[in-house]
């Protein structure tokens, strides 16, 4: 029962700031609301009950029902969602915004529709829900995203819509495959027999879809105009949050349902990720603003997630889904550290900047920790996933951990070139008159900058969470790898 709170928590909160027109008490509320859905989470995490669910009967001619659960993948990502909202909701506070009810609202709603795709048991209540997170954003990014919004968000719509139609399509093909009466439940989908030939394309129809998502090259190309364009808030939720529903996705839907189309493109998946970390890496040096080279960052990094993902050993997938929780951290505190940046220079054009470590000290020294995490630094949990990932590809071939380890070295090369662009040099005439942070800015960064080294130090927690589900999916291959040879290239 505790998974349908979980889910309602922010879904009737927004519905009830929609009613309010104190602004202040609308942000309040909000973060109350995303607070209490943390602590919620948390009880399941650390929960000694071996798991919870909910269902009940909801489209009997389809035979539906509206079903609730999690294993240690989606607790992961059910964490992340939960643990980053606060933080997302307070990016927001002691600052003028305009409609914040309706903002407000849109977020927590957001919030909502992500927990849903996180705990739903089968595949229609996963589509409805994936595709619930859409409209809520789509309206963020409309309404208070920057210069040219409208066309920017317009492009970010159709290439997820696209990808919706390519998961619809894959979910309904799958529905005609189950036996009698048929059914979405994913336990009916994982115990399908589908030929392997059939496996070998549809698993492109499904993965399509998550790779829009997330994004991996060559789908990316929506990316980094929307990341630039959004607002602080928005971007949060499509780095730290969103992308991770397209890894949990592929999780989800590509390795108990078609093993073998997995093992048959897995090197082609791993290549065109490795190709996407030195695209984006090399991409990312050459930008200068800000907010873009951070947006190209997070691809470099998602792009290694999903090598590792396909390379499918113990350690790499053990690293994605810790990684998975760390990238989500650490890029909510660097774009909001970019927002505090722009909001105190008027710009985030590198050549523009520079110097600012003489007039906010503090802020450069947290902005400093969020970057070393960022470029993987030992004692940091970047550090972890990103060491657990190389050592997974390296098992796979000596070839995929070299390129990998690029993210490492190129992400530093890049994010120290920018860090010293922006924080050291000589003081600005024109950038006198910055000041250093603010109380909610502690309130932000601190926590964030916290769970990085926490997680760097002690990360054992997370791995004990999903070691029931990392062994699951490497059984979940084994069985189908002796077909392989009998497939046509």
């Amino acid at each position: 029962m505790i998974v349908l709170v979980i889910l309602l928590i922010p879904f009737i909160t927004g519905l009830l700031l929609l009613l309010i027109r104190n602004a202040a008490t609308i942000k309040l509320m909000a973060l109350a609301s995303a607070i209490v859905n943390l602590a919620a989470t948390l009880s399941l995490a650390f929960s000694t009950q071996a798991s919870s669910s909910y269902s009940v009967s909801w489209i009997n001619f389809l035979d539906i029902n509206f079903a609730l659960g999690y294993d240690g993948t989606s607790l992961i990502m059910l964490s992340l969602t939960s643990l980053l909202f606060p933080f997302i909701i307070m990016a927001g506070m002691k600052r003028e915004q305009e409609h914040p009810g309706l903002l407000y609202a849109l977020i927590l709603f957001t919030q909502s529709a992500l927990i849903g795709v996180f705990l739903a048991q089968n595949a229609f209540l996963f589509y409805i829900f994936w595709e619930l997170t859409l409209i809520p954003l789509y309206f963020i990014l409309l309404l208070w995203g920057g210069e040219g919004r409208r066309n920017i968000t317009f492009k970010f719509f159709i290439y997820t819509l696209t990808g919706s139609l390519f998961l619809l399509f894959g979910i309904i093909y799958l529905y005609s495959l189950t036996p009698g009466l048929h059914t979405t439940d994913f336990s009916v989908f994982s115990q399908l027999n589908i030929p392997a030939n059939t496996q070998v394309w549809l698993f492109w129809v499904l993965f399509i879809a998550f790779a829009i998502k997330m994004p991996v090259f060559p789908f990316h190309t929506w990316q980094p105009s929307t990341y630039t364009m959004a607002p602080t808030q928005g971007v949060m939720i499509l780095a730290g949050v969103m992308t991770k529903m397209g890894i949990y996705g592929a999780l989800r839907f590509l390795f108990p349902i078609i093993p073998a189309g997995v093992l048959y493109w897995q090197n082609t998946v791993i290549i065109l990720s490795l190709i996407g970390v030195i695209y984006a890496s090399v991409i990312a040096f050459r930008q200068t603003n800000l907010k873009t080279l951070i947006a190209f960052s997070s691809m470099a990094h998602i792009s290694l997630m999903v090598a590792a993902m396909f390379v499918l050993n113990y350690y790499a997938l053990q690293g994605l889904l810790f990684q998975v929780l760390s990238h989500g951290i650490t890029i909510v505190a660097l774009f909001y550290v970019v927002m505090l940046i722009e909001e105190k220079t008027g710009t985030l054009e590198l050549p523009k900047m520079g110097g600012i470590k003489l007039l906010a000290p503090y802020m450069a020294i947290l902005f400093l920790l969020i970057v070393l995490g960022s470029v993987a630094l030992p004692l940091t949990a970047g550090f972890v996933g990103e060491f657990l990932i190389i050592t997974g590809l390296f098992q796979q071939s000596i070839w995929f951990a070299l390129f990998g380890g690029f993210t490492m070295v190129l992400g530093a090369i890049y994010m120290l070139y920018a860090y010293q662009r922006v924080m050291l040099g000589e003081k600005r005439p024109d950038l006198e008159n910055i000041t250093d942070l603010k109380r909610i800015d502690y309130i932000v960064l601190i926590p964030l900058i916290t769970l990085i080294l926490v997680l760097g130090i002690y990360p054992q927690p997370v791995f004990n969470l999903v070691e029931t589900s990392v062994n699951t999916m490497q059984n979940l291959l084994v069985p189908v790898a002796d077909v392989l040879p009998s497939l046509p290239l």
